[in-house]
């Protein structure tokens, strides 16, 4: 069950990651490629620590 779940925090991140860079370079008015490429990577950190500090549980 936590497999499952670990998997779906970095999928997650990626998802919001990436819809968070694609709307904040449509913001700040810089390419978009660069805004979902720099979101992704934080979206993947971010579901990466998160999914560490579970399995550590």
């Amino acid at each position: 069950m936590g497999s499952e779940w670990r998997k779906s925090a970095v999928g997650l991140g990626l998802i919001f990651g990436t819809a968070a860079g694609m709307i904040i370079s449509l913001l700040f008015g810089f390419t978009v490629a660069y805004g979902i490429v720099v979101g992704s990577m934080v979206g993947y950190l971010i579901g990466l620590v998160i999914s560490i500090s579970a399995m550590k549980r």
